[in-house]
């Protein structure tokens, strides 16, 4: 099961990437993820929550929060970095999670990081440690809706 679940997906993936019809990229694609899937297949293994749609509507809703979150940091970088008085507080902060899914706070960490202004520099399993240019306050709680905000609740109900 996982290996043919793999294969599909990863064959996707390739169709997708490649976007040609042609019969020797069709042929390369499949040998390629018949390769990929022999390898993976221990390391991904399918449960039941693979299967529940919510699951995905509730990821894609994930990506519009992030996709805000992104453009929201992208305006703040720009008037720092356009601001003549340079204006930054930089410190690390730690952020407590509430996810359970190694996965899920892997994504939160990847996502953090890409929003321009913050870095993880850490992750266990109940802190983010982050690097943030600008420390608008000390009080944990703001600083975690600030930084993650609606994140950490729409990957919940994608992993947990």
């Amino acid at each position: 099961m996982e290996f043919l679940l793999i294969f599909i997906l990863t064959f996707f993936v390739w169709m997708v990437f490649t976007w040609n019809l042609e019969f020797l990229n069709i042929l390369v694609g499949i040998f390629i993820c018949i390769f990929v899937a022999f390898i993976f297949r221990k390391e991904f293994k399918v449960n039941k929550k693979i299967f529940q749609i919510r699951r995905y509507i509730y990821f894609i809703e994930y990506l519009f929060v992030f996709v805000y979150y992104m453009i929201k940091a992208n305006i703040l970088m720009a008037y720092r970095v356009l601001s003549p008085r340079l204006p930054i507080k930089p410190g690390i902060v730690k952020i407590p999670i509430e996810l359970k899914s190694s996965l899920a706070r892997t994504i939160l960490a990847n996502s953090i990081t890409l929003t321009p202004g913050t870095f993880t520099v850490k992750i266990t399993d109940r802190y983010l440690y982050i690097h943030w240019i600008y420390i608008y306050t000390y009080e944990k709680e703001k600083q975690k809706e600030i930084i993650i905000g609606l994140m950490e609740k729409i990957l919940k109900r994608v992993f947990e």
